[in-house]
């Protein structure tokens, strides 16, 4: 048996790779959400002011304060498996709205300086935002909370 067959075949475990993807981006969105929460009315704010980019200038805080509760409750959700495609989705467009923000007018040198200056601005909502997207195909996997796992063999079909 080759090295690459060896290692295909020990290491073939998407529910494993779901598992991992799940924790890590949940967990990390989560406290993300929390400092948010923690960070009080004036961060809320200045989060929710980020709607201006599309048009919505009213109630920033709500907007805050929506983009916080999105944040530590759909990571929460991920995290456990649970709820997971509407909260893989609301965190989708909750990144798309945080790219938008920090891309500003665009990798211009007059504006970021250079342009790893602006791929520095935006690497960390747009990963999140893909690996959210990512995760809203793929689903749970079968390490999680929701009955049957909820993922690509563990969905229980109608004829069950």
């Amino acid at each position: 048996m080759s090295l690459y067959a060896y290692f295909e075949q020990k290491l073939n475990r998407p529910d494993l790779g779901l598992l991992v993807l799940r924790v890590t981006f949940g967990g990390i969105i989560f406290v993300f959400g929390v400092q948010k929460l923690l960070g009080g009315e004036q961060m809320l704010t200045g989060i929710g002011g980020a709607m201006a980019k599309f048009g919505i200038t009213f109630a920033p805080l709500f907007w805050g304060l929506l983009a916080a509760l999105t944040e530590m409750l759909g990571g929460l959700c991920i995290f456990l498996g649970i709820f997971f495609r509407p909260a893989a989705l609301l965190l989708f467009f909750n990144m798309i709205v945080a790219t938008v923000f920090l891309w500003g007018t665009g990798p211009t040198f007059s504006s970021y300086g250079d342009f790893a200056g602006f791929v520095g601005k935006i690497d960390s909502p747009l990963t999140f935002c893909l690996a959210f997207l990512a995760l809203l195909f793929t689903g749970p996997g079968k390490y999680a909370i929701h009955k049957g796992g909820g993922g690509r063999n563990g969905a229980k079909s109608a004829k069950e």
